[in-house]
């Protein structure tokens, strides 16, 4: 009986895990595109700072151990370990959701703008991503938004903390928003509670360095 309580407590916990991610990765309508919000505040984070150094690096080859997925609708591929479980969700807009274990996840998320985003919309474009980011209340930005480039799509690097509402603990979410065009993608790369990230920053990094754009 006991080891039956616990795989029901270890199952629930990973349903709020990956609730939280899900929440995260929320999708945008197109009645907040050009929304107003306030700016975030900026700080020092060396974790998260690695990682988007990773991504400006651009290193593309799939780490040992790895497995590789791609969508071509999307235009972009990438590479995750090959040991996380990957999820299945009734959400059409959610390309790829993995987890380890109750700790860490990975969420990526395609979403359909009413008009394409290069360098010139970015501005515009930042109103957006930060009203998705500030919609829970809980967040706490830790860094960010920093504009960067992923793969030659642009776009931005946040990175925060959360209070998840079930268990009271603090997570820390590394989300980035590329724009491919008219598609929005976003990566949403989930520690809980937030002291593990350091633990899965590395992990972390490899996932955001294998990004890439498909080639037409």
């Amino acid at each position: 009986m006991a080891n039956l309580w616990d795989a029901l407590g270890r199952k629930r916990v990973l349903v709020i895990t990956i609730g939280a991610l899900l929440v995260a990765g929320i999708a945008t309508s197109a009645a907040i595109w050009f929304g107003h919000d306030r700016p975030a505040q900026a700080a020092t984070a060396s974790s998260a700072t690695n990682q988007t150094n990773q991504a400006e690096a651009a290193a593309k080859s799939k780490p040992v151990g790895f497995s590789e997925f791609r969508s071509e609708q999307a235009g972009f591929g990438l590479a995750y370990p090959s040991t996380w479980t990957r999820l299945s969700t009734n959400d059409h807009q959610i390309l790829l959701l993995l987890s380890q274990g109750t700790q860490d996840s990975f969420l990526v998320r395609a979403s359909e703008l009413m008009q394409p985003v290069g360098p010139q919309q970015l501005p515009a474009a930042q109103q957006m991503t930060d009203k998705i980011v500030t919609s829970n209340k809980s967040v706490q930005l830790i860094t960010g938004p920093k504009q960067i480039e992923l793969g030659g799509f642009p776009g931005f690097f946040y990175f925060y903390s959360f209070k998840d509402p079930a268990t009271g603990q603090e997570g820390a979410h590394s989300h980035f928003f590329l724009f491919n065009g008219k598609t929005m993608i976003s990566m949403v790369l989930q520690s809980l509670p937030k002291e593990h990230f350091s633990e899965s920053a590395k992990t972390f990094d490899q996932i955001v360095g294998s990004f890439h754009a498909l080639k037409k």
